[in-house]
């Protein structure tokens, strides 16, 4: 009876809820500010403790985007609320972009080194770009190339941050990995906010008269 009851909440649950847009702006938030934390990378010495002095105050905003982010996206990858695949589409992901951003955060936050989060990055990243071709060649969304360059960005961004994040341990910024690093994210993140922007009016016009009693 119980476990019927559960089953029946879940599906109303997910047949209502869809909280796409917010994630898009919670992606577009994220990669934004990862692009301005190596902006400000930009401007130091190589002596590691100033770089990790630096940017240990960045833990507080990762880790807050990141636990919304993994919070989300778990419910998301567990109750699907959007149509079929677009949930292993989307959701497959997503949450572990929270889980890496909050593994980055406590990492700044007790000076350990960041090359292992880095080397994840790396791999999730060859996920994610494969995620978002494989999405392209199957016409999903509106706008494939757009998704595409969403993934394709995200992607490329996460495996960059590897030889970032030695070159952050070692003390070693090569200035022009670094700027790219820094433009990449930034770039990816305008993409997502325009994606989610343009969902808005539709959303809203779309839920208007939405009310969660049955």
């Amino acid at each position: 009876m119980l476990n019927s009851l559960f089953h029946f909440m879940v599906r109303i649950m997910a047949l209502f809820i869809d909280p796409l847009t917010a994630q898009l702006f919670a992606v577009s938030a994220s990669f934004i500010l990862i692009g301005y934390i190596f902006v400000k990378s930009m401007k130091l010495h190589t002596a590691r403790e100033e770089i990790i002095n630096e940017l240990k105050p960045a833990y507080i905003p990762l880790l807050v985007i990141g636990l919304y982010i993994a919070i989300t996206g778990i419910f998301g990858n567990l109750l699907w609320p959007l149509p079929g695949s677009y949930n292993i589409l989307f959701y497959d992901l997503y949450p572990m972009l929270g889980l890496g951003l909050i593994g980055v955060a406590l990492s700044l936050r007790n000076g350990y080194k960041l090359e292992y989060m880095g080397f994840l990055a790396l791999l999730l990243g060859l996920v994610t770009v494969y995620y978002g071709t494989i999405g392209y060649l199957n016409n999903m969304t509106r706008e494939p190339l757009a998704l595409f360059m969403l993934y394709g960005g995200s992607g490329l961004s996460s495996i960059l941050f590897y030889f970032v994040s030695i070159q952050l341990d070692r003390g070693n910024i090569n200035k022009g990995l670094l700027a790219i690093e820094a433009i990449l994210p930034i770039l990816t993140g305008i993409l997502a906010a325009y994606i989610s922007a343009n969902s808005v009016p539709q959303h809203l016009k779309t839920f208007a008269q939405w009310s969660p009693i049955l």
